[in-house]
């Protein structure tokens, strides 16, 4: 895909940090399931996601929907479900973690769920 065919809305959440860990997301709109690979790609090249230690995703495209943990046991299942529970339709969402040498154990949940609805609703794919 050129640079310039890249048509698609991408919204980012403000970050969070927890013991030495960083969270962000990223949520965008998609045309269909097809659209999910070039998409995740793109978001997943930004320069400031590079070094993140974990990248986990979801997505819904009609009855198509998918996700992947990326490392962090369990998420992609909370994200789906979170796009589940919000009806949002036709969106990526990708929650990116920096992991500051510091376990987490279940406050990681609070953190990734965060950004993914800030991500959502800063994109209008879920409301307040």
């Amino acid at each position: 895909m050129r640079a310039s065919s890249f048509h698609f809305s991408v919204f980012a959440s403000s970050s969070v940090r927890l013991r030495k860990s960083t969270f962000i997301a990223h949520a965008a709109s998609l045309d269909g399931p097809g659209d999910v690979e070039p998409v995740l790609a793109r978001i997943t090249a930004l320069p400031v996601l590079k070094r993140a230690t974990h990248c986990m995703y979801a997505y819904r495209v009609g009855p198509a929907a998918g996700q992947s943990d990326g490392g962090e046991g369990g998420a992609g299942d909370r994200l789906a479900r979170l796009l589940q529970l919000s009806r949002s339709d036709n969106v990526l969402v990708v929650v990116s973690r920096w992991y500051g040498g510091v376990k987490l154990g279940s406050d990681r949940w609070k953190c990734i769920s965060t950004v993914a609805k800030d991500a959502l609703t800063k994109g209008g794919f879920i409301t307040k």
